[in-house]
């Protein structure tokens, strides 16, 4: 895998002590981890991941959840270095780093030491039926309002009609891809969980994301203020609560995901 599909920022490989792999939300690029990156320890290596779609990837295609998830299983492989791994899924990117985790799980490959979930509800619940669905519409009013609805787009980029028309084909890629998705949280993972949602985040309240504890036997989960997109509007926050919980991704714990 060409090393187009993520960037990489802060320690050298060598000498990490920390490797963060982002998976962004959808739509986003991997341009979208430079100001997380920038607020990073300096010993920490931050990748983030560039699906494909976008950015330099923009002619490429993905075009299910299989696809993007075999994409993230890779990227994790082709990251350099062999400090500890802790995969920060997005949003929808943590259901595809979810998945990938579980990937390398099946394998017997323990190389991640932790998952971290941002800003993402508890997915062990099939979504409503009955809700309009994007796949069902090529409307662009219809997709944009349905868009906004899930979250994927914050108010800066709907008012942006040039920039919208140039993000919004892999956005609704990566929301296709997901809307149907649900699954069981057995088995569960090998590694430690963190969750981490903001207190005003109106898709994620607590009756929606309490039973992300049953995904790992190691779970744990921080609010902070802030609404959903944390990632982008809160960047040195997220970074204060992943620094602050590190303590969670124990080395016994890493140890017990290798075996």
């Amino acid at each position: 895998m060409s090393a187009k599909t993520f960037t990489l920022k802060g320690a050298a490989s060598k000498q990490a002590a920390l490797r963060v792999l982002l998976v962004p939300h959808a739509g986003a690029g991997a341009a979208s981890g430079t100001r997380f990156a920038a607020h990073a320890p300096a010993d920490w290596l931050v990748a983030t991941a560039r699906l494909p779609g976008r950015e330099s990837r923009v002619r490429e295609r993905a075009d299910d959840l299989a696809d993007l998830v075999a994409d993230v299983t890779a990227t994790m492989r082709a990251l350099p270095g062999t400090a500890p791994l802790l995969v920060v899924g997005v949003c929808s990117g943590a259901i595809l780093a979810l998945e990938a985790v579980r990937t390398l799980q099946r394998e017997g490959d323990g190389m991640v030491a932790g998952f971290a979930a941002v800003s993402q509800w508890a997915i062990d619940r099939a979504p409503d039926p009955d809700r309009p669905r994007l796949r069902d519409t090529d409307d662009p009013a219809q997709i944009l309002s349905l868009l906004r609805e899930y979250g994927g787009v914050p108010d800066s980029l709907a008012a942006n009609e040039e920039l919208l028309e140039l993000l919004l084909p892999p956005i609704v890629g990566d929301m296709r891809a997901v809307e149907e998705y649900a699954t069981a949280p057995t088995p569960q993972l090998a590694c430690p969980l963190l969750t981490v949602f903001g207190d005003e985040d109106p898709h994620c309240p607590e009756e929606r994301t309490e039973s992300w504890e049953l995904f790992a036997e190691h779970s744990r989960t921080v609010r902070v203020p802030g609404g959903h997109m944390l990632f982008t509007e809160s960047p040195a926050l997220l970074v204060d609560v992943l620094a602050g919980n590190l303590d969670h991704f124990t080395p016994t714990q890493r140890e017990a995901a290798r075996s």
